[in-house]
This record gives structure tokens, C-alpha cells and sequence, in this order.
């Protein structure tokens, strides 16, 4: 799993070993084995062809790159699998929505096991990826058709990942001139996206290419089965026991026990979490402090913990009628639940920033759930990272300005809903939630970092509802009738945007429909640059046939500045770079004033 940006020209310079070519058939020989009940038989039925072996070979050479680069089940990777003579050149393709990831799969078995990537086979690689970035499904197999709604999802969001990755069994590497364009490539991928790669780690890249060779298939192969994680003697307080539907074993773990697991297991803790650990976020932050000055309540402010075990045992002194205190041993064990915690308590006791008592006192709710079926496993996973949560916008509701609003757009007629609301709510054009105000205010604005926060990271404003950027959206001199007409003409905008969008030719107008997707934000912004009206202190009634007039010369004129200044830029990137964004509505901004002198 080597991204082209780690791997020097004299990786691939040394000769194959003397065994490469055993190696190779013994990868293929294993992971067929493994995966090929996962996998579709299209044009390879015959298991007594001589052609079945060498064809499923590579096929599972597929699916294994999916699971090491996905982190998914032996039967999810199969699945993704679309390798056939009409494949187009991608041979399994995988979307997740949960770790917004998109991964397509080139794979070769070489069984002599001296090749390695030549140019025919990485320009076709290449080629097959620009199609699928094209949204030209229908050059593809049958089976990545059927998910392209799903690619479509990932193409059309900012946040997802992509990994091109080359498999084979051959040597590490590429030759020079190979891998030159290959680096090359991705390097083209991330400028395309505005991506600054001088800023940032490789593995940080939108966009990766990744080389998986006969070396890094081994090692995943080894490093598989060197994973399962056993917990002995584990003490667990207070604790219980539920038998249907499934075994389980619950009570309060202290963390010194948890601190230890974190100092001999790290990060493989988590192997099945849909999630790792998350770095210095508020929530990690926020747990060292509570386990600093409050270890005592450190159970009444955490979740707590969720670990699937393969098996659990029951030390033989355990008194079945005294459950305050019992000990356990757990086999196979997974975190899917609790990573922060864990994370966060194992680095404090690794930096002896908490001595050996205090991690004592700090108890934390446990959860051992014992279960094999992978399908329960995922749906248990999901589940537990995906429960309902209080956001920072949910605290605005009590914040004073938003309860001025309110009182304010009473005495206007309008209702202001603050809270959120799971139910689907009948639309009327009397009632403006907190997020319309934040959308239209923002986009009248005008601040082109504070419309690419909004299109990119709009809980943002809500983090700190003191802070400077909050304020610079809600704060004493905006009035409810601001409000009131700043929506009125967001609305009538977001309405021109959808008959736009639904009225054009998504493949044919490719420019057009990315501005509107990804643009959305900053085409209200220049429409309410270029219709002020909205500043009126009377509400305001609006001209529709205006709006459209200002609307469509708006979309014309971007469309030819990014032709003539980031033509082939990755449009979901370009709208939330702020630089770029500003530089955009400057120009634009000044196109207009030179026409209205």
C-alpha cells in the first residue's frame, strides 16, 4: 500500500529474488482461494478451464486491495470486483459513504513474478480513471454501472478521498520514466482540485496513486493474520451479563487497564471501527482535561467503550452471585466505539502527564459484545458511530440574538424555527429556520471565506457562538427584516439554480452543472452583490424576471473565467478555496462596474 510519492526510482532497480516467481503463484494460489466465493464467474465458469485459475487469480489480486485499502470484509471487497473483457480498464471499484472514500483497481497477476507496471498498462489505467471522472459510465462493465449513482455522489462532494491503485505481483516500483508519470499524474489530480501539495502530507492528497506490489500484498497477507488482539484478565466492576440475542458482558473498566492496551496494541485496537482516532479535537481535548482535574467524574461525562470479541471467558474464582468486581479474558477483540477515549487516555499515561492512581479513579462504562456474523458486526459498528448528536447549532437555539430574531419576526408575521426538526416539515413561506438565516445572510455578506466555511464546513459558525465568526453573521445590527428579505431572495435564487440544473444536459454542460452543484453558495453571493435590494428596511417584494436577468449573466460570465483561468479544475475543490473564490467574485465584481460606467 505505497503511495507513488514514497517510492524511489531504485526501489524497482534491484533484480527480482530467485524465488519471486513461487511467491507470486503461492499470492495468487492463497488469495483465490480466499475471496473467489465472493466474486462473479462471468466468463470464467469453468473451474476446469486452465484459464479459471490465472483469471480469478487476478480478480482476488482486485478484491484484497479493496480490503487492505478500504479496511472491509472479504465478501464487500468481493462484491466490488468488475473485472470482465468489457471492464474499460478498471477492474473492481468501491464507494463508501461512511469513510467517504472512492477506490478503483487495477490488478495483474504476473506469476513469474519479475514484471512490473509498463507504460501500455498504466496509460490504459489512466485513461479508464479520466472516464470515470468524465462520468462515462457507460464505457464501463455492467456491474460499475450498476454503482454510479454512488460514483456520482463521491464526484459531485469535496470530502471524499480517491485511490487509483495499481496491483500486481511483480516487483516493487516502476521503472523510472513509468513512475516519473505516474507521480506526475497524481500530481496533476491534486493541482486540478486547488490542493496545495506543498502544504501537506501525501496521504493527505483528495487524489492518490498507489502502487501495490508483490511486497506490499505479502506483508497485508502477514500483517492480517498477525492481527487478532487477546485481552487476559481483564477487571471489570459492577459488571452484567446479557445472553439473547447475543452474548455480552458489561460493567466499569478503570484506565489504567485501558492505558495498557493502548501502550502494547495502538492504533490496531480499531481495525474494525469505521474510524480511527481523530488527532487533538475538542472531544480528545476535552477527555485528557476531565481525567487531569476530574478523574472522578470522568464515568458521568464519557460514553464509554464498545469492544466486539471473537469469544469470552469467565475466570473460574468469579462468584456468579457477587458481580462487583470479575475477571475476563476476551479473544479477537475490536474497539468500535470509544477510539478517542482509549486514544486519549493510552497518550496521557504514555507522556506521564497522569500518574498510575489517578488512572485508577478513572472509570469508564465497558461493553463486550460477543459475535462472529460480519454482517451483524457491520451493522453494529454503523450503529454505534452513528448515533444522533447534539450539534453547535442546537445551542444557538438559547443564544440572545437568535431569541431576538424570534421575537422580532413574530411581530412580522414570520415563525423563526430554531430547533431542529427530524419530522419533514410542510414548507411555508412565513417560516425561516436558523439555517436559511445563515445561508442568506452569509451569501449577502459577500466575505468569500465565510461563503466557502458555508459550503464547506458551516457548523463552523456554531463551534463558538462568542467567537468572531458567528458574530460576523449574527449579531445586534442585523434586524429581523434583514432576515426576512435576505431569505425572500435566497429562496427565489435556490429555485433558479434548480431549473437551471434540471433543465441542462449534465454530461454535455459538465462547466455548468459543477458551478451550480459546487457553486451554489457563491452564485447567491453575486447575485446579492448585483441586486442590493434586499438592503431595503421595508420587506421587500422581488421581480423574479430581474433576478433570473442577473442570475443567468452571472452563471455566463463565471463559466468564461474558468474556462480562461482554471479550465480543468476540480470544480468541488475550486468553490472552496478561498483564494480562488475571492480572486473569482473580484473579478466579476469588476467585469460589472466597468459595464454599469
Amino acid at each position: 500500500m505505497t503511495i507513488v510519492t514514497d517510492i524511489s526510482p531504485s526501489a524497482n532497480a534491484a533484480p527480482a529474488s530467485a524465488t519471486a516467481g513461487v511467491q507470486a503463484k503461492r499470492i495468487g494460489t492463497t488469495l483465490r482461494e480466499r475471496f473467489q466465493n465472493h466474486i462473479h464467474k462471468r466468463e470464467c465458469s469453468d473451474q476446469t478451464s486452465p484459464q479459471y485459475n490465472e483469471k480469478m487469480a487476478s480478480r482476488a489480486i482486485a478484491a484484497f486491495a479493496v480490503s487492505c485499502h478500504g479496511g472491509v470484509d472479504d465478501i464487500l471487497a468481493g462484491s466490488s470486483v468488475c473485472d470482465s473483457s468489457q471492464d474499460g480498464g478498471i477492474d473492481a471499484i468501491y464507494v463508501s459513504h461512511v469513510d467517504k472514500l472512492l477506490i478503483v483497481v487495477q490488478a495483474k497477476f504476473n506469476q513469474n513474478g519479475q514484471s512490473t507496471w509498463n507504460t501500455a498498462d498504466f496509460l490504459r489505467f489512466k485513461d479508464a480513471c479520466s472516464k470515470l471522472q468524465r462520468q462515462e459510465y457507460e464505457r464501463f462493465d455492467s456491474q460499475l454501472q450498476a454503482i454510479s449513482s454512488d460514483i456520482d455522489v463521491a464526484l459531485d462532494s469535496m470530502d471524499y478521498k480517491f485511490l487509483f491503485v495499481m496491483a500486481h505481483t511483480g516487483k516493487t516500483g516502476a521503472a523510472d520514466e513509468i513512475l516519473s508519470d505516474m507521480q506526475a499524474w497524481q500530481q496533476e489530480l491534486n493541482e486540478a482540485a486547488c490542493v496545495d501539495t506543498t502544504s501537506i502530507n501525501p496521504s493527505d492528497y483528495p487524489f492518490q496513486v498507489h502502487i501495490f506490489s508483490a511486497e506490499d500484498i505479502t506483508n497485508a497477507i502477514q500483517g492480517q493474520s498477525l492481527s487478532a488482539i487477546n485481552l487476559q484478565d481483564v477487571e471489570l466492576s459492577e459488571y452484567g451479563k446479557i445472553s439473547d440475542p447475543y452474548e455480552a458482558y458489561f460493567g466499569i473498566i478503570t484506565a489504567d487497564q485501558v492505558s495498557e492496551w493502548w501502550e502494547n496494541h495502538g492504533q490496531q485496537l480499531f481495525s474494525k471501527n469505521i474510524r480511527n482516532i481523530l488527532g487533538n479535537t475538542d472531544v480528545n481535548e476535552s477527555i485528557k482535561k476531565t481525567a487531569i482535574s476530574a478523574p472522578e467524574n470522568f464515568w458521568f461525562y464519557n460514553n464509554g467503550i464498545t469492544v466486539l470479541v471473537k469469544s469470552a471467558n469467565s475466570h473460574r474464582r468469579n462468584v456468579s452471585t457477587d458481580r462487583t468486581r470479575g475477571l475476563f479474558s476476551f479473544s479477537d477483540i475490536s474497539i468500535i466505539n470509544g477510539a478517542q477515549t482509549v486514544s486519549s487516555l493510552g497518550i496521557l499515561a504514555k507522556q506521564k502527564t497522569i500518574d498510575d492512581e489517578s488512572l485508577r479513579k478513572v472509570k469508564i462504562q465497558a461493553r463486550f459484545i460477543v459475535i462472529e456474523d460480519a454482517g451483524i458486526v457491520r451493522s453494529i459498528t454503523r450503529a454505534n458511530n452513528h448515533q444522533n448528536r447534539v450539534l453547535g447549532r442546537d445551542f444557538a437555539s438559547q443564544e440572545t440574538e437568535q431569541n431576538r430574531l424570534s421575537k422580532e419576526l413574530i411581530i412580522d408575521g414570520y415563525t423563526y424555527q430554531l430547533l431542529r426538526n427530524n419530522e419533514n416539515t410542510i414548507f411555508s413561506n412565513n417560516v425561516i429556520t436558523i439555517d436559511d438565516a445563515l445561508n442568506s445572510l452569509v451569501c449577502a455578506g459577500g466575505t468569500a471565506s465565510n461563503i466557502v466555511t458555508l459550503k464547506s464546513q458551516r457548523g463552523k459558525f456554531f463551534e463558538n457562538l462568542e467567537g468572531a465568526l458567528y458574530r460576523s453573521v449574527f449579531n445586534s445590527s442585523v434586524s429581523s427584516v434583514r432576515v426576512i428579505n435576505t431569505v425572500k431572495l435566497q429562496r427565489v435564487i435556490e429555485s433558479k439554480i434548480e431549473e437551471k440544473s434540471k433543465n441542462i444536459n449534465k454530461l454535455r454542460d459538465k462547466k455548468i452543472y459543477g458551478i451550480l452543484t459546487h457553486g451554489n453558495r457563491y452564485m447567491s453571493a453575486m447575485v446579492f452583490h448585483e441586486l442590493p435590494i434586499w438592503k431595503s428596511t421595508d420587506i421587500i417584494n422581488i421581480d423574479e424576471s430581474i433576478v433570473t436577468t442577473i442570475f443567468n449573466s452571472i452563471l455566463s460570465r463565471t463559466e468564461l473565467f474558468i474556462t480562461n483561468n482554471h479550465d480543468g479544475a476540480y470544480l468541488a475543490r475550486l468553490f472552496t478555496n478561498v483564494e480562488k473564490t475571492h480572486h473569482m467574485m473580484s473579478a466579476l465584481k469588476k467585469q460589472n462596474s466597468n459595464v454599469a460606467t
